[in-house]
């Protein structure tokens, strides 16, 4: 039953560590842009990008393994509409982060050009930003049903 707890608490970590990981990335995000300097900027999104990469590719890789491990010792069959509901939002989760990664990226390489143009920032990337937001948010929305469906799991 040790093994189980350490599974759980890994588990927990995995799915929490992100979130929180999001809440600091995105005020480092914010606090960069206020300042309006295009350097600052691109790097700015250069590190939110690598870490946030990291973070999630890790707990990506790390909920389905300890999950199913902490399912298996438990004896739970996997086929719970719970199980098959968060394995699914997890796949499009990690869609929808793709997809705000990609847009990310597309806002640092807006910056740059920006930068070396001299011109201010904003004119180039607010369609961007704004694709960007909402796959944050669906992301998030999706992370969120994830742990919802986890703590109302049966015991």
């Amino acid at each position: 039953m040790e093994s189980y707890q350490t599974l759980r608490i890994l588990h927990g970590i995995a799915a929490v560590l992100p979130l929180l990981a999001i809440i600091g990335l995105a005020w480092y995000g914010w606090r960069s842009w206020r300042g309006g300097d295009a350097g600052k900027i691109a790097t700015a999104l250069q590190r939110i990008g690598l870490a946030g990469w990291v973070l999630v590719a890790g707990s990506i890789a790390s909920l389905p393994v300890t999950g199913w491990q902490m399912v298996h010792s438990a004896g739970w069959p996997l086929g719970q509409t719970w199980l098959l509901a968060s394995a699914c939002l997890l796949i499009v989760a990690t869609i929808f982060w793709l997809l705000f990664t990609t847009r990310l990226w597309r806002v640092r390489e807006l910056a740059l050009v920006a930068q070396a143009s001299g011109e201010p920032i904003a004119v180039h990337v607010a369609r961007e930003w704004k694709f960007g937001l909402a796959f944050f948010v669906l992301a998030l929305a999706c992370v969120i049903a994830i742990l919802a469906l986890m703590v109302a799991k049966p015991v």
